[in-house]
């Protein structure tokens, strides 16, 4: 892993820390993208994590692009149209489709400006807990460009249609405080309470049985792909597994004990 992503793990819980300061943690710099797809594989397959907090440092959750690169060309922006179309594919939407397809509860705990690819990032995560710092945009058409990463997607799901294309179609950066009031968020804390309260929630997550948190991350996603009845399928196929789990024994017995 390099100096820009930190992961720490604790009681259930692993934390990445996105800490490029320099850059505002421009996730489109190759190394940093690269370390941070690598940081949610190894989180997914460490059965000792159930739910993963996704930060930054300094003033910024994520910039997003980083601009030098655009204007200059290079790095991921680099080539022709075709060139950078695949570049997309084989780039950030590998990190775009790993943390949409993590079955692991993703909480963002937003520490300062989130906006382009940035603010997409936030939008991939289940929860989002800001800091009253904290900034908001879907910025890319100031640059004369177009959301790139799947948050338009997502955006619409969260805040309704109108409010979306409001956001989207004028780029225009928001608060926490109004992040807050739309639905974007959660919570909104004082910036030195922000990771103790973003914990405090991932702990009352993970104190539960990982197998019921898999699937019932699996439920919720699946409303973007099944009808009505299919989803009710799907509750009754993983319900009657679930039944049979020692977990659940467990969870029956401690509930009668504390009665």
């Amino acid at each position: 892993m390099s100096k820009s992503i930190l992961v720490t793990k604790n009681n259930g819980v692993a934390l990445i820390t996105m800490s490029d300061a320099v850059t505002m943690n421009a996730v489109t710099d190759p190394v940093m993208l690269e370390d941070l797809i690598q940081a949610f594989k190894d989180i997914a397959q460490d059965d000792s994590v159930r739910v993963c907090v996704l930060t930054g440092v300094d003033r910024a959750f994520s910039s997003g692009g980083n601009v030098k690169d655009m204007l200059s060309r290079e790095k991921m922006f680099a080539g022709e149209p075709l060139v950078l179309q695949e570049g997309y594919r084989e780039g950030i939407h590998r990190l775009s489709k790993l943390m949409y397809s993590f079955e692991k509860p993703l909480i963002a705990a937003v520490n300062g400006a989130a906006v382009g690819a940035g603010f997409d990032l936030a939008m991939l995560c289940d929860l989002r807990i800001a800091s009253d710092q904290a900034r908001f945009g879907s910025t890319f058409v100031n640059l004369a460009i177009i959301p790139g990463d799947g948050g338009a997607w997502l955006l619409s799901k969260v805040v309704g249609a109108q409010r979306a294309a409001e956001l989207v179609l004028t780029g225009r950066i928001i608060k926490a405080d109004e992040a807050l009031e739309m639905g974007l968020l959660l919570n909104v804390v004082a910036a030195d309470a922000l990771i103790d309260e973003a914990m405090l929630l991932a702990q009352s997550i993970a104190c539960k049985s990982a197998d019921s948190l898999r699937l019932a991350k699996r439920l919720l996603n699946s409303t973007d792909r099944l009808n009505f009845t299919d989803h009710l399928e799907l509750c009754a196929a993983n319900q009657a597994m679930l039944h049979h789990a020692p977990e659940h024994e467990a969870a029956l017995k401690d509930f009668f004990k504390k009665r």
